[in-house]
């Protein structure tokens, strides 16, 4: 495997160089795939939610993020970058992009680490559903596909007009958000506070100027929630065991949501830190939980 790998790459750099190696008629299928014609744009998506946005728009994306999610078939045969919080800067060069698109939440050192290193950046902004369409414009006019993106927009804006007729639950509800050994609670400001909101939760914590907060009991005891909803970040199996923990202590065993054992586990890949292309799906998800006796 790596010496086919490594003759691929020869074969590559051969056509590239224009020299005479028969490029035309004996090169093999991975190099076709990883192929940059003259003018082409050479894509890099470092998070999981990008990438799907670009394939979705038919934009070719040459570098992606190394994740445990399972990507489009689109980018198969891509390279892998790294991490979305930790890319390795030395193979993303190597991939000589035009553009990295990454998200906007990672702080301004993540961004400087990409002007230091002459990488051209695009940060999208994917924190609620407004970001993801203001992303997906962007990028359909980006790279050309305004007509796809239209497309996409026209299913998110019918969802969110047939949410907007329904009525609005009165059941309270809270957002715990899960991390290997961590434990916050999710406002309305992060993305599944935003689908909680436009699914017609009540969330008892809104108004807030952060997309999380720290636990607060005396808080926490004076909401009172109907039921929690329970988002988690990374390695969801030793996530819920931190949440199941920390909601068995009997500092919670007085609200509603506990006593009454409504405490919902969102599915991971439906409901993450950042707004993407389920979003629809997520909402139907919603409407079902919190609709539900």
């Amino acid at each position: 495997m790596k010496l086919k790998k490594y003759i691929t790459s020869i074969a590559i750099i051969a056509c590239t160089l224009g020299l005479t190696v028969g490029c035309s008629s004996s090169e093999t299928e991975d190099t076709k795939t990883n192929e940059v014609n003259q003018g082409e744009e050479v894509v890099v998506a470092t998070s999981v939610a990008v990438t799907e946005i670009l394939d979705e728009l038919g934009v070719k994306v040459s570098g992606i993020p190394t994740t445990s999610y399972e990507l489009p078939e689109g980018v198969k045969g891509a390279t892998e970058v790294g991490a979305p919080m930790n890319p390795d800067m030395e193979i993303i060069k190597s991939l000589n992009p035009t553009v990295v698109v990454a998200v906007d939440t990672l702080g301004e050192d993540y961004k400087k680490t990409f002007t230091q290193n002459n990488i051209p950046s695009e940060f999208v902004n994917l924190t609620n559903l407004d970001g993801l369409k203001e992303t997906i414009k962007t990028l359909g006019n980006r790279f050309d596909k305004t007509d796809r993106a239209n497309e996409i927009l026209k299913e998110l804006e019918d969802k969110e007009a047939a949410l907007n007729k329904k009525e609005k639950s009165d059941e309270k509800v809270m957002i715990v958000f899960g991390a290997p050994g961590s434990v916050m609670i999710s406002t309305d400001k992060s993305y599944v506070g935003n689908l909680v909101e436009l699914a017609g939760g009540n969330n008892v914590f809104a108004g807030g100027n952060s997309s999380f907060m720290q636990i607060n009991m005396e808080d926490i005891i004076k909401a009172n929630p109907d039921k929690i909803l329970v988002m988690m970040h990374a390695l969801p199996d030793e996530t819920k065991k931190t949440v199941e923990q920390e909601l068995a202590k009997e500092s919670w065993q007085s609200i509603n949501a506990v006593k009454n054992n409504k405490i919902v586990y969102l599915d991971t890949e439906y409901f993450g830190m950042s707004a993407n292309l389920k979003s629809i799906e997520a909402l139907d998800m919603l409407g079902e939980i919190l609709y539900e006796q």
